[in-house]
């Protein structure tokens, strides 16, 4: 196993392929978000398209059409929480290198991550208690919070999972 400390070095042009690996996943999923109601305006194809788009994102989003933004009078591929979750992520992604060395293994403390998901519980379950209705904005505010910390936790241990299984398989291939 691998030790760490605070010493410890993450080669800078590996973790910047993990870093850039991670923004053009997360960037193409979200043209992906935006494309499906175009796509399905354009018909053909491209409708054909569209619906497997939809169907591909039926499996992390409820669709609702009501809690969702729209273009062109077709809903986005996902609702209005989980679009901001992913630009809230695209964001966080972006502008992660101006915090942090794209070879940092060390993610903030906790207390983040936890406060920004008790921000998001606590909209859901206000809204499913019937206290507080929740509404286009909280959704999407609540949203963008904890897709902009994800990134902040996500990079670091990509970084740390890859680095160290190149290590692994490199010292079993030179062996």
């Amino acid at each position: 196993m691998f030790k760490y400390d605070a010493n410890t070095q993450i080669d800078y042009e590996f973790s910047k392929k993990i870093y850039f690996a991670i923004l053009i996943f997360t960037f193409t999923w979200i043209i992906l978000i935006f494309l499906a109601p175009v796509f399905l305006e354009l018909g053909g194809i491209f409708g054909k398209i569209s619906s497997f788009i939809y169907l591909f994102f039926s499996t992390v989003c409820h669709q609702n059409d009501s809690r969702s933004f729209h273009i062109l009078e077709h809903k986005l591929g996902v609702c209005s929480r989980c679009v901001s979750i992913y630009a809230g992520f695209f964001a966080g992604t972006s502008l992660y290198p101006l915090k942090y060395k794209l070879n940092n293994i060390n993610p903030p403390s906790i207390f983040f991550l936890v406060f920004g998901l008790l921000i998001l519980l606590a909209d859901v379950i206000l809204d499913n208690l019937g206290i507080m209705e929740n509404t286009f904005l909280s959704r999407s505010v609540t949203g963008f919070v904890i897709g902009i910390l994800l990134p902040l936790y996500i990079i670091p241990g990509f970084v740390k999972f890859f680095y160290e299984l190149h290590s692994y398989l490199r010292n079993k291939i030179s062996l």
